[in-house]
């Protein structure tokens, strides 16, 4: 009985996200049965036998961070303040202007995809426009992100397959 009420889930009417056409290539290559494939899709590096390969640097960044001992103390709302600095840097340049006279507002999410919702609900609450223009394609999440934070979702065009890039399509829109 615990979770269902009559004769249903609880969770019953919530319908199912739309598919993620990105994701819909790694579910292409594991349907696929040639031997040789590869795996084009998004996701890690894979070795021969197509388990995930961890890239020796990664590994190092995994042993500096465990030989730090450190004591997984909660963050400061924002976020651990070197790593925001250090991103703002990542971002913008050392030399920045905006870096060095500290114009750059940042915090830390757990994810892409939180970061997206709580920059999407940042922008829909304190930006007067509530259009958003995303590339086209995109990735599938982000559409349904950003209109569950209220904003009107626009989109431009980037890419041209004989062209690889269409930088005239992605300016248009902002004309």
């Amino acid at each position: 009985q615990s979770g269902h009420y009559g004769r249903g889930s609880f969770w019953s009417h919530v319908p199912m996200g739309p598919p993620d056409p990105i994701i819909g290539v790694t579910e292409a290559f594991n349907r696929d049965t040639n031997p040789n494939k590869m795996n084009v899709g998004v996701g890690a590096y894979r070795d021969d036998s197509g388990k995930p390969f961890v890239l020796p640097s990664v590994r190092a960044a995994e042993e500096k961070l465990l030989s730090q001992n450190l004591n997984h103390e909660y963050l400061p709302t924002h976020g651990c303040p070197h790593f925001r600095q250090a991103a703002k840097i990542l971002a913008f340049g050392e030399d920045s202007v905006a870096v060095k006279e500290n114009l750059v507002a940042s915090a830390q999410s757990i994810s892409g995809t939180g970061g997206l919702r709580i920059g999407g609900m940042f922008l829909n609450k304190f930006h007067s426009s509530k259009q958003l223009y995303l590339p086209s394609p995109s990735w599938g999440n982000h559409t349904p992100i950003f209109k569950e934070s209220g904003l009107e979702i626009k989109s431009y065009s980037y890419y041209k397959k004989e062209k690889s890039s269409d930088c005239d399509s992605a300016l248009i829109p902002l004309l």
